[in-house]
C-alpha cells in the first residue's frame, strides 16, 4: 500500500518517529488507523478533525475520555477525597 500525506502531515509523522514515540512510520500510520476505527466505533460526537479542543485525545485517547466525562471523574474525586478524609492513606505516627 502506498499512502501519500500533505507535507505538513508527513514532517509531523517523521518527527513523531524521530522523537522516538513510534519504531518507524508504518507503526505510525497504524496507530493512527487505530484511534480513526477506534472513534468511529464512538462516533457520539464531533472528531477531533472537526473540533480543535479536541486536538490533544488524538495523542492521547485517555484525555479525550477525561474530558469528555469531566462530570463522572470529578464525582469520583471528590467521592475519593471523602474517603481519604474518613481514612487516611497513611497512619500517623502516633497511632
Amino acid at each position: 500500500m502506498t499512502i501519500n500525506l500533505p507535507e505538513d502531515l508527513e514532517r509531523f509523522l517523521r518527527a513523531e518517529v524521530q522523537l522516538g514515540h513510534f519504531a518507524s512510520e508504518d507503526e505510525a500510520i497504524a496507530a493512527a488507523v487505530r484511534l480513526l476505527r477506534c472513534q468511529g466505533s464512538q462516533q457520539a460526537g464531533p472528531t477531533p478533525a472537526t473540533e480543535p479542543a479536541n486536538i490533544a485525545s488524538t495523542r492521547d485517547p485517555l484525555l479525550g475520555i477525561m474530558r469528555d466525562k469531566a462530570d463522572e471523574v470529578e464525582e469520583i474525586l471528590a467521592e475519593a477525597m471523602r474517603n481519604r478524609e474518613q481514612q487516611p492513606w497513611r497512619l500517623s505516627s502516633r497511632e
